[in-house]
């Protein structure tokens, strides 16, 4: 038993060596996992801290360790148990085979019975998935005890590496039935290490934001993979008040000085001071697509334009609102705060921001930054304009991001 331990230890260490030289990605992830033997469930598994393989199942499998390794792995990266949260385990546990099976056998093999579920939920996160899957345990999708014994002499991407044994066949049929008693599978960590899967979930988020920033400056980060991990990783979080004020104070870093103006700080020796007649302009476009009560809706992001021109931020506001096409008729350009408490625009119509922004960038090359108030809820965000942009969405998808400037939440705190 004690050598049979060994050689499945070795095995796993060269599993995770063989994924660790797929790619850049998951050669900055895998040896954050943690793995051990044990036989308290018949396959590859993991608790968010470690990952356990039962010896037995290790010898029997030989070909599809890499594969089976790699699913415990994405899981650990992607938090899978903790983001279970109350959901039934069950569903969950099968919800996440589906989820992320389908890019490990991109890479690795593993039981074919394993691969037959790959396209029933294309590009979905668990959560999405999860809400897709029937309630009655007995429907969830689960590997065929009975089919698969031979394995599946032509499907290719297995192990290749040290370690794979072809001539020893093409292992058993998987355990069906508990997902977490399938190859990859997941069980919750004891009461006793709820301290150290909280620990080891920070290092997995972590591990897996150092993996993806090593990969994308490689300039090898796999496309299907970002997308798993932009679902798990935070957006940048901004304060859109601090970007708005951002934007003044870098144009008005710009502002050359003049000799027309002595600078009252400095007199020993006499030094230039800065231009007072240069505008500072300031473009705030409003979504009034939709059932949208302007007043109170956006009532936060008036009331920090009228603030910025009363302490003198910048000197101009254009307030513009939008739907399908810009209301021309409602343009407003606000001097003071009053001016900006007084609009009142109308909106309704569907969602589209090519027209107003092909106006801004027609109409107001010069400003000093523009802010988009809106739900990302579009297909045509138009053309970039020449200066900072910022996109404040107070939609209920956080997930959505504007294909230029930067992206951040409408938080009124």
């Amino acid at each position: 038993m004690v050598n049979q331990a060994s050689d499945a230890l070795r095995r796993m260490l060269v599993a995770r060596q063989n994924v660790a030289r797929r790619t850049p990605f998951f050669s900055h992830l895998v040896f954050n996992a943690k793995l051990e033997q044990s036989d308290r469930r018949p396959a590859i598994w993991t608790n968010g801290i470690s990952i356990f393989f039962n010896p037995e199942y290790v010898k029997a499998n030989d070909p599809y360790i890499e594969g089976d390794f790699l699913e415990c792995v994405m899981k650990c990266a992607l938090l899978h148990i903790p983001r279970r949260k109350a959901r039934n385990e069950q569903k969950w546990g099968a919800a996440s085979h589906l989820s992320v099976r389908p890019v490990v056998h991109q890479y690795f093999r593993q039981h074919p019975e394993l691969e037959k579920g790959d396209g029933l939920y294309p590009n979905k996160a668990v959560e999405e998935i999860f809400e897709l899957l029937p309630d009655e345990v007995g429907d969830f999708p689960q590997p065929n005890d009975e089919e698969g014994e031979e394995g599946d002499d032509e499907q290719q991407g297995g192990g290749g590496g040290e370690g794979d044994n072809e001539e020893e066949g093409e292992g058993n049929s998987p355990p069906g039935g508990d997902p977490a008693d399938q190859p990859g599978g997941m069980e919750d960590p004891t009461p006793e290490q709820q301290e150290e899967a909280e620990q080891a979930a920070k290092d997995w988020q972590r591990a897996t934001q150092n993996a993806k920033d090593k990969a994308q400056k490689a300039g090898n980060m796999p496309a299907n993979i970002l997308r798993l991990v932009d679902e798990l990783l935070p957006t940048e979080k901004l304060n859109w008040h601090d970007l708005i004020r951002d934007m003044s104070f870098d144009a008005k870093s710009m502002n050359g000085r003049t000799w027309s103006r002595v600078n009252r700080r400095r007199q020993d020796p006499i030094m230039p001071g800065y231009e007072n007649d240069v505008v500072y302009r300031l473009i705030c476009i409003f979504d009034v697509s939709g059932s949208i009560d302007v007043d109170t809706q956006f009532k936060a992001m008036k009331t920090e334009i009228a603030n910025g021109l009363d302490q003198g931020i910048f000197t101009e506001a254009v307030l513009i609102a939008v739907d399908t096409a810009p209301k021309y008729d409602q343009i407003e350009v606000a001097n003071c705060a009053e001016d900006v408490r007084n609009w009142h625009p109308r909106g309704g119509g569907g969602t589209n921001f090519q027209s107003v922004m092909e106006y801004v960038n027609r109409e107001y090359p010069n400003a000093i930054g523009a802010v988009f108030l809106t739900d990302l809820e579009t297909n045509d965000f138009g053309r970039a304009p020449p200066y900072p942009m910022v996109w404040i969405n107070f939609g209920s998808n956080k997930r959505l991001k504007a294909p230029y400037g930067r992206t951040t939440d409408y938080n009124v705190d």
